[in-house]
């Protein structure tokens, strides 16, 4: 095969319905110089013969069937496979992207890594969803500012997806070192996102940031490559953003610790919520809830120091502080996954 610049990985769980309208748009890229894998995650559906299909008549497209293990193992078992190249970028199998989206990424090689915006569209509209791309916003900042940006929905597009992101190969793989080598357990179905994301921006010294949506991001169910129950993934979130708020204070990430402190508590009452209203295996609930009293004392002197910065963010805080562990105000009021919005918890 020939040798290529970029390594495109897309892992695919029962992702039939519109791996076509995905594949099609990655096919359709001004910039040619790839090579796509595609890692079919123990489908059952007609996604691997929907890949090898595509495989069979285009020699940049090679295929990997596995058993299900999740959207990290699958990202992981494709970067295994990618050329040794210079760049690598990991999509969704339902997405539609901008035709010259590696195009402008291509323009800014002296970056650690480039980030596009996308744009949430519904399903039923994302076909005929025009790009803007007219007047392009483009920034250079370093990791840090990023990492910041994170928990500031006005400034920030992408939270903690790396879809979006073309990554330097070199700097990726000592990021993997670093991930694989820490002593302690790790979030698997959160491992490349909301685990991963963060250490990039921490250690990046130049990101370039292209402030439009080159990606329409499809609003559905259908291509979650994770086979495993609500709680336990609700608990390796909490797990995530519980190690991210550990790297941010020892690593003296006073700003983004803060505005990640919220968030942590949000993401913890959920599985809180979750485990009481829905888990039916008592040891399994009595041992989710001793870690997350474990979590929610752990940082509670701190929250309270929080400065909020907005009207919203106090609410939050205060609910937070408030409510604690009451199953029925959490029932009548409302929570979050997210940083500084509120949305009603579903039962």
């Amino acid at each position: 095969m020939k040798k290529c610049e970029v390594s495109i990985i897309i892992p695919i769980y029962n992702g039939s319905r519109f791996l076509k309208e995905t594949l099609d748009s990655v096919q359709n890229q001004s910039y040619k110089d790839y090579e796509l894998i595609l890692v079919d995650d123990g489908s059952t559906d007609d996604t691997a013969h929907i890949c090898e299909q595509y495989a069979a008549k285009d020699p940049r497209i090679r295929v990997r069937h596995q058993q299900n293990g999740g959207m990290s193992n699958a990202r992981d078992n494709g970067y295994k496979m990618a050329q040794e190249n210079t760049w690598i970028a990991f999509l969704d199998a339902d997405d539609i992207f901008y035709p010259d989206m590696f195009k402008d990424m291509m323009k800014y090689k002296d970056s650690d890594f480039v980030i596009v915006c996308y744009q949430n569209v519904l399903s039923s509209k994302i076909s005929n969803c025009p790009f803007d791309i007219q007047n392009k916003r483009i920034e250079h900042i370093c990791g840090r500012e990023m990492l910041n940006r994170l928990f500031e929905p006005e400034k920030n597009n992408g939270n903690f997806s790396i879809v979006g992101m073309l990554i330097k190969r070199d700097f990726y793989t000592k990021m993997l070192r670093f991930i694989y080598n820490a002593k302690t357990v790790l979030p698997q179905n959160y491992l490349n996102d909301v685990y991963c994301v963060p250490r990039l921006f921490f250690y990046a010294k130049k990101i370039t940031l292209l402030n439009n949506a080159y990606i329409h991001r499809r609003i559905s169910k259908y291509t979650d490559s994770r086979l495993i129950q609500p709680n336990a993934l609700h608990y390796e979130l909490a797990l995530a953003n519980k190690l991210n708020l550990d790297f941010y204070k020892k690593h003296g990430c006073t700003s983004a610790y803060e505005k990640h402190l919220i968030g942590f508590y949000l993401v913890i009452l959920k599985l809180w919520y979750q485990v009481v209203t829905s888990e039916t295996d008592h040891r399994k609930q009595k041992k989710y809830i001793k870690l997350i009293q474990k979590y929610y004392k752990t940082y509670y002197k701190e929250l309270k120091k929080v400065k909020c910065r907005t009207f919203r963010e106090h609410v939050v805080k205060w609910t937070i502080l408030l409510w604690g562990f009451s199953k029925t105000l959490w029932k009548l009021t409302v929570g979050t996954i997210r940083y500084g919005v509120l949305y009603r918890i579903q039962s």
